[in-house]
């Protein structure tokens, strides 16, 4: 797709410059101006379709390689999604013919072993396959998954031993693969669908560090949830679906609520509540990412502000707000210090919540130190199970930090007490969230984190069950007890 996009804008410009040169030149030069553009399309559209073919790199070739599928019944098809990645070299060092040689032989293993008709070329390093499994297994869901296992085991084995075949003279390759087939728990309802269903499963594949894999129930239901929050971000007024769940935050001495930190949660046609983890990849996608942190923080300043004017919070209570590195933008802060002026709230209450890798884009940077400037105060989560950048945590451009007690272990015992023990040298405050049991509580508590937050005290709750909440433990929690 990108070799098209780049050719039809060379042409594009040539046309648009030949055109002005024939009519600056008057009729006689317009004329060779003409056959000099004609000569150039064809020149260039003739290159195009020898390098293109036989696989036009078009949705129309797709859809009309789909056709010749479509009367096939889609309980008896699986797709496979295939990629290729050019493996500890970087993209501006690879030889193009020799990743197109690459190609072609990932071609020709698969139309050998799955037949022409049944392979697709995507991209350039993208093919998708469409085959029946045998009658016999039809009826057995998990017969199904493990054909589906076994053929990419297979064809990976096959592409490896070909490449290896050629391996002094073609670049090192990363395969990927993603199997899918329609399930109980997601029935595809078209062949895009199967194959969309394929990519996502590749993608997943992908995150997990997996060379193949083949969709499950959770991929399936994954899918399912793209599908509705495509639907539901095409919907008119989906902003107001978009309401803050909140976690209370407990101080570890007094084990008083001293403020909550907000979450997002789409209530996705008024019945599914949806985390950010199911929406936020697509809502990234689709550029609302700005629009969601908006409306969150807007509607938790009214709802705290309520609650304070309500005497069921005091007037230092605190906030934290998750705030996209996509928002933290020229004007953000000025924005923020309107909005909580606005409702009687001050910016020492407010935290925001901020990922590590906005304290490596200076623009960000600039946006954090003006947003400390007005008052209010910064959060970083410092150790997850994602990977951390520990120059984020150097810099200390921060108020406190967020140690994530769900993938805490005695083997991390002495990790987490070093970052409690480098925070407390540079004075930052230490939450620690992800509370789950109460070994986990005795830990935190033991390490002498300052703040704590997780599902043992409760879950995230919409706003009438946070005031509820508040009204029951406005003096304090009793562990001893069940929480209601």
């Amino acid at each position: 797709m990108k070799f098209l996009q780049h050719h039809s804008l060379v042409l594009g410009c040539a046309n648009f410059v030949l055109l002005v040169i024939s009519f600056s030149l008057g009729w006689i030069s317009a004329g060779l101006a003409f056959s000099l553009l004609f000569l150039i399309n064809v020149n260039m559209g003739f290159h195009y379709i020898n390098h293109c073919e036989p696989w036009r790199y078009t949705s129309k070739a797709l859809s009309k390689w789909l056709r010749l599928h479509e009367q096939s019944n889609l309980e008896s098809l699986f797709c496979l999604y295939l990629s290729m990645h050019t493996r500890g070299v970087f993209q501006s060092c690879v030889n193009r013919e020799r990743l197109e040689e690459v190609s072609l032989l990932c071609a020709q293993e698969l139309m050998d072993y799955f037949g022409t008709n049944n392979t697709q070329r995507m991209t350039h390093e993208a093919f998708v396959v469409l085959r029946n499994f045998p009658s016999e297994m039809l009826s057995n869901e998990k017969v199904k998954a493990e054909y589906q296992a076994i053929v990419c085991q297979t064809i990976l084995e096959r592409l490896q031993n070909r490449f290896d075949a050629r391996r002094t003279f073609l670049p090192p390759v990363e395969i990927l693969i993603g199997c899918a087939a329609s399930g109980i728990r997601y029935r595809t309802a078209s062949l895009e669908q199967l194959v969309d269903l394929a990519y996502v499963t590749q993608q997943e594949a992908q995150r997990s560090y997996k060379t193949w894999m083949v969709a499950n129930s959770e991929i399936q239901a994954r899918k399912l949830d793209i599908d509705e929050c495509i639907q539901g971000f095409q919907s008119q007024g989906w902003e107001a679906e978009f309401n803050p769940f909140f976690q209370p935050i407990i101080d570890s001495e007094t084990l008083c609520v001293v403020g909550s930190e907000s979450l997002a949660r789409w209530q996705l046609g008024g019945f599914r509540i949806l985390s950010a983890k199911v929406f936020k990849d697509i809502a990234g996608e689709l550029h609302h990412i700005e629009a969601i942190d908006m409306a969150i923080i807007t509607k938790t300043f009214a709802i705290i502000r309520k609650m304070m004017l309500a005497r069921i919070i005091p007037y230092t209570f605190k906030i934290v707000l998750n705030v996209s590195n996509e928002s933290l933008k020229k004007g953000f802060a000025g924005r923020m210090h309107f909005l909580a002026e606005h409702h009687g709230l001050h910016p020492t209450q407010i935290e925001f919540d901020l990922k590590d890798s906005a304290f490596s884009e200076p623009e960000s940077l600039a946006v954090i130190k003006e947003l400390r400037e007005i008052g209010f105060r910064i959060s970083l989560d410092v150790f997850n199970e994602n990977a951390f950048d520990l120059q984020a945590f150097a810099r200390a451009d921060f108020d406190s930090i967020k140690l994530d007690f769900s993938v805490y272990s005695l083997q991390l015992q002495q990790v987490y007490a070093s970052l409690k023990e480098s925070a407390t040298r540079k004075g930052i405050e230490v939450l620690a969230k992800g509370i789950e049991k109460k070994e986990i509580l005795e830990a935190a508590t033991k390490l002498g984190c300052t703040y704590l937050q997780g599902n043992y005290f409760t879950q995230p709750i919409p706003e009438s069950t946070f005031e509820v909440f508040m009204r029951k433990y406005q003096t304090g929690l009793l562990l001893d007890t069940c929480l209601g």
